[in-house]
């Protein structure tokens, strides 16, 4: 018995041999569809179940949800009928596109020209062993918060075909998103116009931040343990080039840090038991 997958070299549906017939396993299927949630492939083969049923044997896998167990749930493997049944289904964008590749895929292989692979089955990682992965290495990256959380998600979704925030239904986690930051030229200018470079200088200085050169010559800015407190790191749209860039920001808590003590709290002589300090 061998698991269906898609090929990462070419993203192309690579059918393999099921209990001696060649199939496309249901999660390869939906991701190549572009379901945002490849599992939810599995209502659309149940509702149409009995029509797939007279296009051969649904070949199906029990499975649990984890190591240790959990509610079972059912792996479909489709032949090539079945498979582009449920495309046709799917009615997604690429729907026309992915029945042209299951028939030269399927045809290649009935060819000979790509042997089937034959492979053994392997248990898809454990959502919450996964997830806790992704926590810590979001924390040694310098993310926090809900930041953190939400890259847990999507380091999941990735790994394990499931997001676990999308179906308890918190995706979007605002109670930490929303506190504001600043970048540190809103800063310089909160502390009396100084530039940008001055207060990066600042937190170099006070231990809230690291920074290291890449290959272009740019300046990259990382947290420290201690700086966690006071910033975290925030996708934000490239001006001009478009995509996502991952920058530091800080909340404004960060500016009693930064700010220069006054002189009155310079000269004023520290009072101790008995009279005033020398």
């Amino acid at each position: 018995m061998a698991t269906a997958e898609i090929d990462t070299i070419t993203g192309f549906i690579s059918p393999s041999m099921h209990d001696g017939e060649l199939r496309i396993h249901d999660i390869d299927l939906a991701t190549r569809l572009g379901f945002d949630r490849p599992r939810d492939v599995r209502k659309l083969i149940k509702r149409y179940l009995a029509d797939l049923k007279q296009m051969g044997v649904c070949a199906t896998v029990a499975q649990t949800s984890s190591d240790k167990g959990g509610r079972p749930s059912e792996e479909y493997y489709l032949n090539k009928k079945q498979a582009i049944f449920i495309t046709a289904k799917s009615e997604t964008r690429v729907a026309t596109e992915v029945t042209i590749e299951i028939i030269e895929r399927f045809d290649a292989y009935e060819r000979g020209e790509a042997p089937p692979v034959r492979v053994s089955p392997t248990r898809r990682p454990s959502i919450l062993r996964t997830f806790r992965t992704a926590i810590e290495i979001g924390r040694l990256a310098g993310f926090n918060g809900s930041q953190l959380v939400l890259r847990a998600g999507r380091y999941c979704k990735a790994k394990c075909g499931e997001n676990p925030l999308e179906l308890m239904g918190t995706e979007y986690l605002t109670a930490a998103e929303n506190e504001h930051t600043l970048t540190p030229s809103q800063i310089g200018q909160k502390l009396g116009r100084l530039s940008a470079r001055h207060i990066n200088q600042l937190l170099l200085d006070r231990g809230l931040q690291t920074s290291y050169y890449d290959k272009k010559g740019h300046r990259i800015y990382h947290l420290t343990a201690a700086g966690r407190q006071y910033g975290r790191l925030e996708d934000t749209s490239r001006a001009h080039s478009g995509g996502n860039v991952t920058v530091l920001r800080w909340y404004a808590r960060v500016i009693h840090v930064l700010r220069p003590p006054s002189p009155l709290q310079i000269s004023q002589p520290e009072i101790v038991f008995g009279g005033l300090a020398k």
